[in-house]
């Protein structure tokens, strides 16, 4: 896949097929991984040939914005920015990355693990309902965190809004 209009075509099908708003990534859905890594393959080897190519290294930053690997994400919009000249857009969406992948990095958790907590909850809530506490996001954290991050996850979960399991599911997974 050398044509970066097929690669693009890639990328889109799968952002399509990530269930991801426009704003707060999470992990993206299962089906769309596949049409991801095959976009982030192709377009790495074609910034490797074209590194001057302003419009590749601004569709891999959107698919590795997409895999929520933010470092890789800003890296690649900002060589696109030094090629393509700056726009508020890109300059507004640069700041966006960097303030959530530092969300995401104070977390300090695998998308498979943010996934698993998702699935947790929301059947735990279902089951249960939310009482307005974190008691089933701290079930699963003493499962499957080192109890030294515990306090350190939770205190990031509340740094995105969620103070309650409920919360958890619509501002921290969603």
């Amino acid at each position: 896949m050398n044509n970066l209009e097929e690669l693009q075509q890639l990328l889109i099908e799968g952002q399509k097929l990530s269930m991801q708003g426009a704003y707060q990534r999470r992990a993206p859905a299962k089906k769309a991984i596949p049409y991801l890594l095959k976009a982030r393959t192709g377009l790495k080897l074609y910034v490797e040939h074209e590194p001057n190519q302003a419009l590749a290294w601004h569709l891999l930053s959107q698919v590795e914005e997409y895999l929520l690997n933010y470092n890789a994400a800003i890296f690649s919009l900002q060589k696109a920015l030094e090629l393509g000249g700056r726009n508020r857009k890109d300059l507004k969406r640069l700041a966006m990355l960097k303030e959530y992948g530092g969300q995401w990095q104070e977390l300090n958790m695998s998308p498979e693990k943010l996934e698993s907590l998702d699935v947790y909850l929301k059947n735990k809530i279902e089951f249960f309902g939310c009482d307005h506490t974190l008691t089933y996001t701290k079930e699963w954290l003493d499962e499957n965190v080192p109890k030294s991050r515990k306090s350190k996850v939770v205190r990031a979960i509340q740094n995105q809004g969620g103070f309650c399991d409920c919360e958890v599911l619509m501002n921290v997974m969603d």
